[in-house]
């Protein structure tokens, strides 16, 4: 096949990046240039992976982390943040910018909230200048009246549950209530000309997918096909990012081999900046049990925030790649984000799932459905609610048959080069 230009772009945090990464990498090896254009915090991470890097975004770096954060994860304001003031107001600045790297693109993948990259996709199609694919990370993407997501609020989970109808009749009202939330998508695409939203409807909701091919890269251990998912859906399996020189540093190394397997506490690199008092009852909760721990702090502007004096079981790093540190835990306790969920399953180990909000809830949900770990909600999580959870998952061993029965399903998964299979094939039909 000949070479081609595949330009991948998307929006978020770490997560959201390194199954992009894993897939760039396959499609590489494979002799293709890959772009991954994103935001310019991510530049050095992209450069890392031997990628081209493309700066796709106008968004400021926040000057506040923990702040930003925190808005980004209010239980009620937090998702309009999050798509209307962040992703849909960078509509036409991330339009512009992609519009320049796409001129000789073979290919276009966008993520959820690349709406700019949506736009592109869809009219580059249609002009046949260009293959657009589009891409989902996780199962509660596709809202499936068949699946209905988790929402992590009780009356609506019960209403929905086991009815199609009722969440079909949900997701009506929510897309409803949401639409405002994509305003500048729609006034952007009437000043190019296009209808306000494209024939497959909000830019949000099912207008995020191509019609030509939809690549959902996650296990099929977390989510299976549905009838009501966007035509030509493909699930990959788990794009795995393998960090260069992915080690942890020496004194990390030592511990996690001098003693018994520690207990892991980790927040992503996103909930992280907001994880202080989360880290402060785990902290209280692995000294209550007498196990040895590791703690992600993610900043030293957390890590300022927890005790200084700690006893020698407990370990404090503000990052070590996932990776390295999960084979080694005797549990691990984190978000519950697609990527953390990943790493987690990966290590065959045990886990609760303290889902802060976004798709964590439904991850969580049917994480505890596959029989890996327990759920508990980040406003009930302290010392006293996860230490019985924590000694159940150490002591009943039927968490740790089910964790490693599915690590060994989601290692022989091979995601990136499924992937990238599927892209070449886009490339085959086009041309």
């Amino acid at each position: 096949m000949r070479t081609a230009h595949i330009v991948i772009t998307t929006f978020g945090s770490l997560g959201d990046l390194f199954p992009f990464l894993a897939v760039g990498q396959a499609l590489h090896a494979r002799g293709h240039r890959v772009t991954i254009a994103t935001h310019a915090m991510h530049r050095e991470t992209v450069e890392q992976a031997a990628l081209c890097f493309a700066d796709a975004s106008d968004m400021p770096q926040p000057e506040d982390q923990a702040q930003f954060v925190a808005r980004a994860f209010h239980p009620r304001h937090g998702p309009h943040f999050v798509v209307r003031e962040l992703a849909a107001a960078d509509v036409r600045a991330s339009y512009f910018k992609l519009l320049t790297v796409c001129q000789d693109a073979d290919v276009l993948v966008t993520s959820s909230l690349a709406f700019g990259g949506q736009i592109l996709g869809e009219t580059l199609s249609t002009a046949n200048k260009l293959q657009w694919i589009s891409a989902v990370l996780a199962p509660a993407s596709f809202v499936s009246a068949y699946d209905p997501p988790t929402t992590g609020m009780h009356a609506v989970d019960a209403f929905t549950r086991h009815a199609p109808w009722r969440v079909r009749l949900l997701r009506h009202v929510f897309e409803l209530g949401t639409r405002h939330w994509t305003a500048p998508v729609r006034a952007f695409r009437r000043e190019l000309g296009l209808p306000a939203v494209s024939s497959g409807g909000d830019p949000f909701h099912r207008g995020q997918h191509s019609p030509d091919c939809v690549l959902a890269l996650f296990s099929p251990l977390i989510g299976r096909a549905q009838p009501d998912w966007p035509m030509h859906t493909h699930i990959t399996g788990f794009a795995h990012y393998a960090q260069p020189g992915a080690k942890v540093d020496a004194g990390l190394d030592a511990f996690l081999r001098e003693g018994p397997p520690p207990l892991v506490f980790t927040l992503g690199s996103a909930a992280v900046h907001i994880g202080a008092g989360f880290l402060r009852a785990s902290i209280n909760a692995a000294e209550r049990l007498n196990q040895r721990a590791v703690l992600f702090t993610g900043t030293p502007a957390v890590r300022a925030q927890l005790p200084a004096q700690l006893r020698a079981t407990i370990r404090i790093v503000d990052y070590a790649p996932h990776a390295a540190v999960c084979p080694h835990a005797a549990a691990i306790v984190h978000h519950g984000g697609i990527g953390t969920s990943t790493e987690a399953l990966r290590a065959g180990r045990p886990m609760l799932v303290v889902p802060h909000g976004f798709d964590q809830f439904d991850n969580a949900a049917r994480l505890q459905r596959l029989g890996v770990g327990q759920v508990l909600h980040a406003s009930c999580y302290n010392a006293d609610t996860a230490i019985p959870l924590l000694r159940d998952l150490l002591e009943d061993a039927h968490y740790s048959q089910c964790a490693w029965r599915c690590a060994e399903a989601v290692r022989s998964e091979h995601g990136a080069i499924v992937t990238a299979d599927l892209i070449e094939a886009q490339l085959r039909v086009r041309r």
